[in-house]
């Protein structure tokens, strides 16, 4: 025990606050236990007025003052530490029964005229009845320990880490029942809880796997173009010229890899800060497939962008929707072989726009379709990436997609089939498209 808890003053018998808040219905108790037992008298024996406020007062006083005396025996059980249920229950009906019999032995010496006939039978018949009240109040804490004795284990158990051997009774006691209900619910949510560490667990040991070698790729490219330079292996103009692209291009794939990381790292945190602003959706799908066209030339990929209906105008962060399309391209991009085509197509609702990516790659698995949405997911090695668009074989594109775009408050979707392609598209809600300029932090 520490030095502050052994200063510290013991429990009182009573909790001062407690014990006012049930003075008034305590009283209003004993005036009813009162009247009742007046009301039986005045059955039994016929009283006149004087003789029936008398015995109120009498029955008032008495049960005044043995239960004051009995809840100062029961406070003292209650203090007492590691009594069972039984214990306690049994307890509290002996007093209640010793109560029962000083009311009756004080009423009857003040009462009867025949005391040593009277007081004596009715006395036996008070602690006799009392036993029987004593055995039955006895089964039923005996019967209540049963039901608590499971859900005790039952505890110990989700304490312990176990969580599917737990057998939990429906219970026979309304409360026990719902406690039954509760520790169920409890030990699905424990269970939830424990699933989702495992999977950040796996998660962060691939994040782990996946940055040590996919930062180690271009680092070791540069470094090995680097020495080369440096110790003079490489002399014509033009290899040398060749040599510092290379470089110029794994520094930004490296950057890109940072800037993904730094943004999914917002994202999980819950700080990506969007600038909304009524923007058309095609204006900033257009400036994109403007910008990717150079690569999709390099890789022999037709890149088209089609518009159907109004214009479509939502509350969009620009620059955080140009990443989105953009790693959405990059990706199409990766997976389209030459000759083939990407189209992007955008559309309209009444509450939302839509913008797809569609690509004439190889199909998608059923199995592996429902993971392309998932962080450092690269897929099956049949559809390896490549470095076209600007990979940077992360697997962080379309998790950095489906962040923005739900932080957008939109949703993701993915469809494949054999010889129809692929096809990435996104909802974006409209929102007040009307509205000014505004910040939202995810």
């Amino acid at each position: 025990m520490s030095r502050s808890q052994s200063l510290a003053s013991p429990r009182p018998l009573f909790d001062r606050r407690l014990l006012v808040a049930a003075l008034v219905p305590a009283l209003l108790i004993l005036v009813a236990a009162a009247l009742a037992g007046i009301g039986v008298g005045v059955l039994l024996i016929p009283m006149n007025t004087r003789e029936v406020i008398a015995l109120f007062a009498v029955l008032a006083l008495s049960l005044i003052a043995s239960t004051l005396a009995g809840l100062l025996v029961l406070g003292m059980v209650d203090r007492a530490a590691n009594l069972t249920i039984a214990t306690r229950t049994f307890a509290g009906v002996a007093i209640g029964a010793l109560v029962a019999l000083a009311n009756v032995l004080i009423v009857a010496s003040l009462m009867f005229v025949n005391t040593g006939h009277d007081l004596g039978l009715t006395a036996a018949l008070v602690v006799s009845g009392s036993g029987i009240t004593m055995l039955f109040a006895l089964r039923l804490a005996r019967a209540t320990a049963r039901e608590v004795d499971p859900l005790r284990s039952a505890l110990h158990q989700l304490a312990d880490g176990s969580f599917d051997d737990i057998d939990l009774p429906e219970g026979h006691t309304a409360e026990f029942a719902v406690l039954a209900t509760d520790i169920a619910r409890l030990r699905d949510q424990l269970q939830q809880v424990e699933s989702e560490r495992e999977r950040l667990d796996a998660e962060r040991r691939e994040l782990t796997a996946s940055i040590s070698h996919d930062l180690r790729t271009p680092l070791g490219s540069i470094r090995a173009m680097a020495e080369a330079l440096d110790d003079g292996v490489v002399s014509e103009a033009d290899e040398q010229s060749d040599y510092y692209r290379q470089i110029r291009r794994e520094t930004e794939r490296l950057a890109r890899m940072i800037d993904e990381l730094f943004e999914l790292a917002q994202i999980d945190a819950g700080a990506l800060r969007l600038q909304l602003a009524a923007l058309p959706l095609q204006d900033v799908a257009a400036e994109v497939v403007e910008a990717m066209r150079p690569l999709a030339r390099e890789a022999g990929v037709e890149l088209s962008l089609k518009v159907d209906g109004d214009p479509a105008v939502a509350q969009l962060d620009g620059a955080r929707m140009e990443r989105a399309i953009g790693n959405l391209l990059r990706n199409a991009l990766e997976h389209t072989p030459a000759g083939q085509g990407i189209e992007v197509r955008v559309t309209s609702e009444a509450g939302a726009v839509h913008l797809s990516v569609r690509n004439d790659g190889p199909a998608i698995g059923a199995s592996e379709l429902e993971r392309v949405w998932e962080r450092f997911y690269r897929g099956e090695p049949s559809r390896a990436r490549d470095a076209r668009g600007g990979a940077d074989g992360a697997g962080l594109g379309l998790a950095i997609v489906k962040g923005i775009v739900e932080t957008h408050g939109g949703s993701v979707a993915a469809d494949s089939a054999p010889g129809t392609g692929t096809t990435f598209a996104i909802r974006i809600p409209r929102g007040d498209a009307s509205s000014s300029a505004s910040t939202v932090t995810a």
